[in-house]
């Protein structure tokens, strides 16, 4: 029995080991000296672990912060980075609570584009409650987006629904309510931000 098991996890290592990684540049569809930015504003209590689904709680990484790719790795899900000042985050991927591959999370969190290219045709009101990490009546989808970052599909299968719904901690939420395309109010029943 014990040496099945460590032929079993031999073989479990050396598959993990095939395993293609991500590569940003393909991803993106990068050019020759593009550089790589945040598409929304990336939220984090420990920059070494932060969760895919953005929990909307501690500190954040901007939208149109300038990161450097480190690694991707397949087996263990993560998605490893550098700010330009060589800060590392470290982004636990689940396909689980994403519902899409780990190249498609990279499409939507990470872009070419830099924060004025990003920015440039949001009203100067609701760029700076973006780059405050906050959601406010008025905003549209794309501006949610850019503030909170998509939100879990666990929670929001489907981005067309009038509802978006966005992790404060491990249970509680905080849901957006769209009418027409704009927000109209958002609504936190749990209390404990």
């Amino acid at each position: 029995m014990y040496k099945l098991l460590i032929v079993f996890c031999a073989a479990l290592m050396f598959l993990a080991g095939c395993a293609d990684p991500v590569v940003f540049s393909e991803v993106l569809q990068m050019k020759v000296g593009d550089k790589v930015y945040t598409a929304c504003n990336i939220w984090y209590e420990d920059a070494e672990n932060i969760d895919c689904r953005n929990i909307q709680r501690g500190a954040f990484l901007p939208i149109g912060s300038e990161i450097i790719p480190v690694e991707t790795t397949d087996f263990t899900q993560k998605i490893i980075f550098k700010d330009k000042k060589g800060k590392v985050y470290t982004i636990r991927f689940s396909e689980d609570y994403r519902l899409c591959s780990m190249a498609d999370y990279i499409a939507y969190t990470f872009t070419t584009k830099n924060k004025e290219e990003q920015l440039k045709d949001v009203p100067a009101r609701i760029r700076g409650r973006i780059l405050r990490g906050e959601v406010v009546p008025g905003m549209n989808a794309a501006q949610v987006k850019m503030a909170y970052g998509l939100p879990p599909a666990i929670r929001t299968p489907d981005l067309r629904n009038d509802s978006w719904f966005y992790f404060l901690n491990s249970s509680d939420t905080l849901r957006v309510v769209f009418r027409g395309g704009i927000v109209r109010s958002i609504q936190n029943f749990n209390e404990s931000r």
